[in-house]
């Protein structure tokens, strides 16, 4: 007698079956879902926005020249290191100079305030634009921002596309 029995020997190959037994009507069955699907993604697509650069959220160009000037102006008018920078550079009035610049470092901060709720909330949604998108630009961007998404038009879908070109 072997001493080895081998593992599932006495179990005789039942799998599932690998061919079903399909019938015409099934088969046009399954042809009537697939072209739903297809029909239901396509006008899925059509729905969709049309891919527009404007609207990452990326900070560039004249856009991000504004932050980072509001960020050094900001920085310097509201600082604690600049008044023992400027008596490094042996600059009279150091604290004027810095109480002077607190002034335009507000108005530009709340510039970027304002601009951010009305690029956000009041031109982005007639537009079909994210109002989110142009909430953070608006922010960063201040005015600019707002000048730029008054310069575009509005955002179409792809079918809207697909209409203007045929």
């Amino acid at each position: 007698k072997s001493w080895h029995v081998m593992p599932f020997a006495d179990n005789p190959n039942k799998g599932p079956r690998q061919t079903p037994d399909w019938t015409p009507e099934m088969l046009d069955e399954e042809g009537r879902k697939r072209g739903q699907t297809i029909e239901w993604v396509r006008k899925a697509k059509a729905g969709e926005f049309v891919k527009d650069p404007y609207e990452a959220v990326a900070v560039e160009g004249a856009l991000r020249i504004y932050s980072v000037m509001t960020t050094l102006l900001v920085a310097f008018a509201f600082g604690r290191a600049t008044p023992t920078a400027l008596s490094t550079l042996d600059l009279e009035g150091s604290s004027s100079i810095q109480e002077a610049l607190q002034v335009p470092a507000l108005a530009v901060l709340l510039a970027g305030i304002g601009s951010s709720v009305v690029a956000g909330v009041i031109l982005a949604p007639p537009k079909n634009r994210s109002g989110t998108t142009w909430f953070i630009k608006g922010l960063f961007g201040g005015p600019l921002a707002v000048l730029e998404l008054k310069g575009l038009g509005d955002l179409i879908t792809r079918g809207e596309q697909e209409q203007i070109q045929s």
